[in-house]
């Protein structure tokens, strides 16, 4: 009982990533600022019963006694400790928790360190656990079906222009009247709003879909529920069919420039690279691995023109990028604020979580809207953690990517596509923050990142259907 009881609140917790249901506790001054605010959300909530249930399991399973046995391993071999992606990630946490003494906010700041060791803590959970427990392809189907939910709800805002009202959800309130929504202007000067469904930011939501665009993906191309008929023969294809190329369209309605570039540039290297190897091949034979390609692209070709066609002086407005843009202007400002903070030789940075309140005291007379985090995670982090931070923080991913490689060698075509992904969300990373500021970007990297160490452990791959 207790065990299917887990199980339903893990996929419930992956189905909710998006939702923006919260609580604010507490945020500075009189007025709300998302990058100075203290949040409670339904999935923090969720984590910390499947949290409580991992230690549970771990303590009847008799994994607590050794404990003490593993960690004396561990040290029986310093050095080897410095090629082990485990150290980056505690050096990290250490970093940035030293880094809180430069910091004008410790309130924000401690809390903000309080969440790096909540999602450490997931992608432990997630890695060492729950993956081996639930079932990775289960997962992937989870994602895909809230991505879904997602998607109609996207395109249901984007027709309409505003939000439909699932404000227990998290949706947030918007419409062509209200500032500071997510919009560009056509030529003709209309606005358009670009959809959110239920996270806070269009980009974000492109983010998501990307992520449940992976997750189907991978099961369509890896699972053998598929295998006993040809590509979206039965009524099970034929809503998957359905369902892609709603989440293909949707993924437009963000207008969302880099995630739509990132999605693009990683579909055409799957359906490029990803076929031509052997294990792919093995799965369900050279004819019909073509085969499930060319529906495939056939579904995504459809999607991409319809969209065109339909909204062909949308794109071309939203397209339209300059140098006198706002929202490049702000990127490259923000940039060179990140790199001015804190010292000449910038170790420990100004305190994690505290760009905004130094932005803030550093331009007191700047519009409200544009006190932001630096739209680029690695830039953040080195004016919030400073030098020391940004390179721990490189070294656990080359270190998780290094073992990723090494112990899987990309033989299998999963391998590569994973590869793919996290390469996409690392290239997106240069352009945004809210893998690194926002609740829902954060679980997407953690996730992904939990996903790597998984297959890395060992190489499980359920069989289903």
């Amino acid at each position: 009982m207790l065990q299917k009881l887990e199980r339903y609140i893990f996929y419930i917790f992956l189905f909710s990533i998006p939702f923006q249901a919260r609580k604010i506790l507490y945020f500075e001054g009189w007025r709300f600022n998302e990058w100075q605010s203290v949040s409670l959300y339904l999935t923090d909530l969720l984590l910390l019963v499947l949290f409580l249930f991992w230690f549970f399991s771990t303590v009847r399973s008799g994994q607590i006694s050794n404990l003490k046995f593993l960690i004396s391993k561990q040290f029986q071999n310093p050095k080897s400790q410095f090629q082990k992606p485990d150290f980056y990630l505690i050096l990290f946490l250490i970093i940035s928790a030293v880094s809180i003494k430069n910091s004008d906010n410790q309130i924000i700041s401690w809390f903000q360190w309080l969440k790096l060791v909540e999602f450490a803590a997931f992608y432990w959970y997630l890695s060492h656990y729950a993956f081996k427990k639930f079932g990775i392809f289960n997962s992937f189907f989870t994602l895909f079906f809230s991505g879904l939910f997602q998607a109609v709800l996207s395109i249901t805002q984007f027709l309409k222009q505003s939000n439909i009202g699932l404000k227990y959800l998290g949706e947030s309130v918007i419409n062509i009247d209200l500032p500071g929504i997510a919009s560009f202007y056509m030529t003709n000067g209309e606005k358009i709003i670009r959809s959110y469904g239920t996270l806070p930011h269009p980009n974000v939501l492109a983010a998501y879909i990307f992520l449940s665009l992976f997750s189907f993906y991978f099961i369509y191309f890896y699972s053998r529920i598929h295998s006993e008929h040809e590509p979206f023969a039965d009524p099970w294809d034929k809503f998957t069919a359905i369902s892609y190329g709603i989440m293909v369209f949707a993924l437009f309605t963000t207008f969302s420039r880099v995630v739509v570039f990132t999605w693009f540039i990683s579909f055409c290297l799957r359906a490029i690279i990803i076929p031509l190897r052997r294990h792919y091949r093995s799965i369900f034979g050279t004819g019909e691995a073509r085969k499930r390609i060319k529906a495939l692209l056939i579904i995504s070709f459809i999607s991409i023109v319809l969209f065109s066609s339909l909204y062909f002086s949308e794109i071309s407005s939203r397209l339209n990028i300059s140098g006198g843009d706002q929202a490049v202007e702000l990127r490259v400002f923000y940039a060179q604020e990140a790199l001015r903070s804190g010292s000449v030789i910038n170790f420990f940075g100004i305190g994690l979580g505290n760009f905004v309140s130094w932005l803030i005291s550093e331009n007191p007379y700047m519009p409200f809207y544009a006190y932001q985090p630096v739209h680029n995670i690695y830039l953040l982090m080195y004016s919030e953690t400073g030098i020391l931070g940004l390179l721990a923080f490189i070294l656990l991913l080359v270190f998780l990517i290094k073992d990723f490689v090494q112990k899987t060698r990309l033989n299998k075509s999963y391998h590569l596509s994973l590869a793919v992904f996290l390469g996409g969300l690392l290239f997106i990373s240069f352009f945004d923050h809210f893998f690194w500021t926002l609740q829902q970007g954060r679980i997407i990297l953690w996730l992904v990142l939990g996903v790597l160490t998984f297959y890395s452990k060992g190489d499980i791959i359920e069989k289903q259907g």
